[in-house]
């Protein structure tokens, strides 16, 4: 199927399909699948040796600028579900289509009147607009920003930044994220949750604001990252291996050294519970799942404890937990119960 879509493209820009065909690439195009596929083979691109094509000198900045220019201000986010890469092969041409294809923004559908962008970007301030990315419950995605820095972006999360991002590189944060920082010691990389901005000049951390007491915890792995208040002068510095949960009540930070790795298991797609709480557990599952969960009885003593890939099967995560801690469950399509005695 994937090359059969290779071949579509190809045959797009060479003139060799008919008004109906074109339509239904432009229409799968749009889709996550097709968003998907182009930027998997883009990504695949940029690894390759650039002396190995005469491309190399559309490097991620250079490139962005002119998806920006030609799509009027609008830029998509290269995104990926973190596909398995494809074997490797001659992509000499298909490079040529792939960031043709980027750099027009679209404008050759337009021939065909098919192509329509009707989400209009966030105007911010001077004509500066914002990209936006949601990840809906049960989706996590990666995200290439077009400095060249790796947002990891969790399920029930939201990422969004100023399209003038490799001059001004901040991102407001709603749910949890990863990030791998591409160093730039002129433009340093922040990042805005509940109030709390980390601020890292090329590392890789993890920001999580999903607790309801709104907390934020900033966990470091690599580099160094200064955490930093709104309209207040303290802050704090996080060294590889130390994570801070902190909210706006708190009069000063803390920290703790931690387990790094357990902290970004999401990230591999491994789903872990260790001494969780029912809430907690159960608010994590429906992100996870992308389902609603009620409970029903009353648990005495719960707390949960599991590891799981991310190919397991919401119902034998259920039967796991469920004939560990003692309760029952129904699913229906979307909605669950849990029942306790």
């Amino acid at each position: 199927m994937k090359m059969d879509r290779r071949k579509q493209l190809e045959d797009f820009f060479g003139g060799r399909l008919d008004e109906e065909q074109a339509r239904e690439l432009v229409v799968w195009l749009d889709t996550p699948d097709g968003e998907e596929f182009l930027s998997a083979e883009v990504l695949e691109l940029w690894d390759e040796n650039p002396k190995k094509n005469r491309y190399e000198e559309w490097d991620a900045p250079s490139l962005w600028e002119k998806i920006n220019k030609n799509k009027k201000g609008y830029a998509k986010p290269v995104v990926l579900k973190d596909p398995v890469k494809p074997k490797r092969t001659t992509f000499r041409k298909w490079w040529a289509v792939a960031a043709s294809f980027l750099i027009l923004g679209f404008a050759g559908l337009f021939l065909f009147g098919v192509f329509h962008q009707d989400q209009a970007p966030i105007q911010l301030a001077a004509g500066i607009k914002s990209v936006e990315r949601v990840n809906p419950a049960g989706q996590k995605t990666k995200i290439l920003l077009p400095d060249g820095s790796t947002v990891y972006l969790n399920s029930g999360s939201k990422i969004s930044y100023s399209e003038d991002f490799l001059t001004n590189r901040r991102i407001e944060l709603e749910g949890e994220a990863f990030f791998k920082v591409v160093k730039d010691e002129s433009h340093p990389f922040s990042v805005l949750a509940s109030g709390i901005t980390t601020t890292a000049l090329g590392t890789s951390f993890n920001v999580n604001t999903f607790s309801k007491a709104a907390e934020v915890t900033v966990t470091l792995l690599t580099g160094k990252v200064k955490l930093n208040r709104k309209d207040r002068d303290n802050f704090l510095i996080l060294n590889p291996g130390e994570e801070s949960v902190s909210s706006l009540d708190q009069t000063i930070f803390t920290k703790t050294e931690v387990d790094v790795r357990s902290r970004i298991l999401w990230v591999d797609g491994v789903l872990q519970f260790d001494q969780t709480a029912l809430t907690e557990m159960v608010d994590e599952l429906e992100r996870w799942y992308g389902v609603a969960i009620t409970v029903k009885g009353k648990p005495e003593h719960f707390l949960a404890s599991g590891t799981f890939q991310d190919n397991e099967t919401l119902r034998n995560v259920l039967d796991v937990l469920g004939s560990s801690i003692g309760f029952t469950f129904e699913i229906n399509d979307k909605e669950v119960i849990l029942l306790f005695n």
